[in-house]
Protein backbone atom coordinates (compact mmCIF):
# COMPACT_ATOMS: atom_id res chain seq x y z
CA UNK A 1 0.00 0.00 0.00
CA UNK A 2 2.89 2.57 0.76
CA UNK A 3 5.54 1.12 -0.93
CA UNK A 4 3.79 0.06 -4.23
CA UNK A 5 2.44 2.87 -6.98
CA UNK A 6 -1.59 2.67 -7.60
CA UNK A 7 -2.01 0.78 -11.03
CA UNK A 8 -3.67 3.84 -12.30
CA UNK A 9 -0.28 5.77 -12.20
CA UNK A 10 1.93 3.14 -13.90
CA UNK A 11 -0.42 2.43 -17.00
CA UNK A 12 -0.90 6.19 -18.48
CA UNK A 13 3.12 6.44 -18.66
CA UNK A 14 3.62 3.06 -20.74
CA UNK A 15 0.82 4.88 -23.45
CA UNK A 16 3.58 8.22 -23.10
CA UNK A 17 6.21 6.17 -24.15
CA UNK A 18 4.58 5.34 -27.46
CA UNK A 19 5.26 7.04 -30.59
CA UNK A 20 2.38 9.70 -31.12
CA UNK A 21 2.30 8.59 -34.56
CA UNK A 22 1.74 4.93 -33.51
CA UNK A 23 -1.08 5.30 -31.87
CA UNK A 24 -4.24 4.82 -33.92
CA UNK A 25 -7.06 7.51 -34.75
CA UNK A 26 -4.47 10.13 -33.19
CA UNK A 27 -4.29 12.51 -35.95
CA UNK A 28 -7.87 12.31 -36.11
CA UNK A 29 -8.75 13.51 -32.85
CA UNK A 30 -6.00 15.96 -33.23
CA UNK A 31 -7.85 17.68 -35.67
CA UNK A 32 -11.47 17.02 -34.47
CA UNK A 33 -9.90 18.92 -31.80
CA UNK A 34 -9.00 22.02 -33.52
CA UNK A 35 -12.23 21.91 -35.17
CA UNK A 36 -14.33 22.36 -32.06
CA UNK A 37 -12.05 24.38 -30.57
CA UNK A 38 -12.47 26.59 -33.97
CA UNK A 39 -16.40 26.06 -33.33
CA UNK A 40 -16.74 27.01 -29.83
CA UNK A 41 -14.66 30.30 -30.65
CA UNK A 42 -17.25 31.01 -33.52
CA UNK A 43 -20.23 30.39 -31.28
CA UNK A 44 -18.75 32.88 -28.53
CA UNK A 45 -18.42 35.42 -31.14
CA UNK A 46 -21.90 34.96 -32.16
CA UNK A 47 -22.96 35.25 -29.44
CA UNK A 48 -21.31 38.51 -28.35
CA UNK A 49 -22.46 39.68 -31.28
CA UNK A 50 -26.21 38.49 -30.81
CA UNK A 51 -25.72 40.42 -27.47
CA UNK A 52 -24.45 43.80 -28.78
CA UNK A 53 -27.25 44.19 -30.94
CA UNK A 54 -30.06 43.59 -28.48
CA UNK A 55 -28.41 45.79 -26.11
CA UNK A 56 -27.97 48.28 -29.04
CA UNK A 57 -31.83 47.93 -29.65
CA UNK A 58 -32.96 48.28 -26.31
CA UNK A 59 -31.14 51.29 -26.04
CA UNK A 60 -32.62 53.15 -29.67
CA UNK A 61 -36.27 51.57 -28.80
CA UNK A 62 -36.31 53.01 -25.04
CA UNK A 63 -34.89 56.87 -26.14
CA UNK A 64 -37.29 56.76 -29.19
CA UNK A 65 -40.85 55.68 -27.30
CA UNK A 66 -40.67 56.81 -24.05
CA UNK A 67 -40.47 61.20 -24.42
CA UNK A 68 -39.44 63.08 -21.53
CA UNK A 69 -42.76 63.60 -19.80
CA UNK A 70 -42.67 67.60 -20.21
CA UNK A 71 -41.78 67.66 -23.93
CA UNK A 72 -45.88 66.77 -24.79
CA UNK A 73 -47.75 70.07 -26.68
CA UNK A 74 -44.45 72.30 -26.51
CA UNK A 75 -43.23 73.59 -30.00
Amino acid sequence: MYGKPALGTVLPLAGMAAAPEAIPGLPLAKALQAIAGAGFVLYCLTACVLISIRIRMRRRIATKALPHPGDQGQI
